[in-house]
């Protein structure tokens, strides 16, 4: 990989250069042999349990590799009807042909979403490769890799991951592009940025921004290229067609999760009923984003149907911390100006769709509580803290985020290419700069790999609705139809369990009758999902299924625990 003249340093001598390099390569081949390796470790039990949303795409999957239909019967949806909302299907189908190989199970959905981590990862260091060199490849193949934020989300099937990933790839492919003015290069990075419009719905607002972003910053160079811009914009027009199709045809389905989000919104905000409150509270979501505590201590604080990160840790690690001071101060001298211009304008950009969403975890936030209590355990009669900027500020989202994660990944490379050239004419200060930034990451890391894989699976749990294959398992291949299973409504669609563990076949559920309640599968075949407290009362036999917050009538035929010995669900058969 070559490093650009523009950011070569007449001080440096090229056997130093040369040296440098060669350790930057070492550097850069463990990062990603390690940054692949806790990405697909103990899938199956880390995080515990299994997430609603993880159920859904997987088992919308399994569906679609069945019957061609999503599990609402929709044939090849180009969007995916989930629950209450739609969202997009890339995901899903990146599912079917491994779940063709290796089967429906939690591993095998998750290992989707750690392949596109995986890639994620790859392209990151890639893009930095091109635009600092080796040591900028280095540095971000090792805060890729270990970063609280990327880990997080390379190991949980959900659209963020998806959405960081074919944006990193198709800003690699444009990069390319500048690089050498192949046109193969802009044409792909066109495509794979089409593509992301089908990843994860903060995708629709941001890629376009995106874009236009780089044609202000960049128009030489398209102006330049001539007809290669017009047919890349067209192949991009082309990809987007068929979502705004869907947008024309279908808006109160397609906006529905969007409006019942949005900060803009009146219903969503009590209170907000003038345009300027809501305005200052979008505000205050944009600046949460640029919170140094989000970024750097306590991160996301999770919400009552999500933990996704370890708690006491920022979405990036402290070193980072200093690494983009420096970053920045190369928009004001150095060679590099566009380029931190470049990654600054992602950043920023990648705020804008997060700020205007409503943050899950300031739904119901609980006095004195930091962390949300898992919704399978909240107690709904609360008294809960009313909705303010300030309340906003604090609980970003990292899911909503979540292509802000990459830019400030490279903002650090550019950072630490930044700390190399400033400090290139007194080695001695060089190296031990390096060796004190390189002790404190591994030690920020090594303590956070351990509390993701030791101590955050006991508190996950809950949250992860663990226990729930354990009742499957328990339940066992359906029986007698006359002998109902009532399972408890605390936990989030309860249904969705049901057919991912039970491996229930997608037609007969696309066909035969389910009763609904609006978004929700009140019964189907021998399952009834209510409260099993009410229902035990008024059915001779049956088998229930409390959560372990239910008050149960009589002992249980069996329990199944959390990790930290609390009950998550109680089985009681009559």
């Amino acid at each position: 990989m070559e490093i650009p003249d523009n950011i070569r340093s007449r001080s440096v001598s090229p056997t130093a250069r040369s040296a440098t390099d060669r350790l930057s390569i070492a550097v850069v081949v463990l990062a990603l042999a390690f940054g692949v390796g806790v990405r697909v470790f103990r899938l199956d039990s880390v995080p515990p349990g299994f997430h609603q949303d993880e159920a859904c795409v997987g088992y919308d999957a399994y569906s679609i590799l069945k019957t061609g239909r999503d599990h609402h019967g929709h044939f090849l949806p180009l969007n995916e009807q989930a629950f209450n909302d739609y969202r997009r299907p890339l995901l899903t189908y990146s599912l079917i042909p491994l779940i063709e190989v290796l089967g429906l199970k939690v591993t095998t959905v998750r290992l989707g979403a750690a392949l596109w981590g995986i890639s994620d990862l790859v392209a990151i260091t890639a893009l930095a490769g091109v635009m600092l060199g080796w040591p900028g490849a280095a540095a971000a193949a090792v805060f890729a890799a270990v970063s609280p934020w990327h880990l997080s989300l390379s190991r949980v099937a959900l659209q963020g991951g998806t959405a960081a990933a074919t944006v990193s790839i198709a800003t690699l492919f444009f990069w390319q592009w500048l690089k050498g003015r192949r046109g193969i290069w802009l044409y792909l990075s066109a495509f794979v940025f089409g593509l992301s419009l089908y990843s994860y719905a903060v995708a629709d607002a941001f890629t376009p921004l995106f874009l236009a972003f780089l044609a202000l910053l960049y128009w030489r160079e398209f102006r330049d290229a001539g007809s290669q811009s017009l047919r890349a914009a067209a192949l991009f027009v082309l990809l987007a067609i068929p979502l705004a199709a869907s947008f024309a045809m279908y808006p109160a389905q397609m906006n529905a999760r969007f409006d019942s989000l949005s900060l803009l919104s009146p219903a969503r905000c009590a209170g907000c009923t003038s345009l300027s409150v809501r305005l200052v509270t979008s505000a205050a979501s944009f600046l949460g984003y640029f919170n140094p505590s989000f970024l750097f201590a306590q991160g996301d604080l999770g919400d009552h149907w999500t933990l996704l990160h370890a708690p006491g840790f920022g979405q990036l690690l402290p070193e980072q911390a200093p690494l983009i001071a420096l970053a920045l101060f190369a928009l004001v001298v150095g060679t590099r100006r566009k380029t931190a211009l470049f990654l600054l304008g992602w950043t920023v950009l990648a705020a804008l769709p997060a700020a205007v969403i409503f943050p899950l975890g300031a739904a119901w936030a609980e006095p004195g509580k930091v962390m949300p209590t898992a919704w399978t355990l909240f107690d709904r009669s609360t008294a809960t803290l009313p909705v303010t900027p300030w309340l906003i500020f604090s609980h970003p989202d990292s899911r909503h985020a979540v292509l802000a994660m990459v830019p400030w990944i490279l903002l650090s490379a550019l950072g630490f290419v930044t700390l190399l050239e400033l400090t290139s004419s007194r080695p001695a200060l060089s190296i031990a700069l390096c060796a004190a930034l390189a002790a404190g990451t591994l030690f920020h890391a090594a303590r956070f790999i351990r509390s993701y894989f030791i101590d955050y699976p006991v508190l996950a749990a809950p949250y992860f609705q663990y226990g729930l294959e354990q009742v499957m398992e328990h339940l066992g291949p359906p029986g007698d139809p006359l002998q109902q299973v009532v399972i408890t409504t605390r936990g989030s669609e309860p249904y969705i369990y049901v057919l991912f563990f039970g491996h229930y076949p997608p037609e007969r559920f696309q066909t035969e009758g389910v009763i609904w309640r609006g978004s929700r599968v009140l019964a189907f075949d021998r399952y009834v999902f209510v409260p099993p407290g009410s229902a035990y009362c008024g059915m001779k036999h049956g088998t229930f299924v409390f959560s372990g917050a239910d008050p149960i009538p009589v002992p249980p035929t069996i329990s199944i625990r959390y990790p930290d010995g609390t009950v998550a669900y109680n089985i009681v058969s009559n």
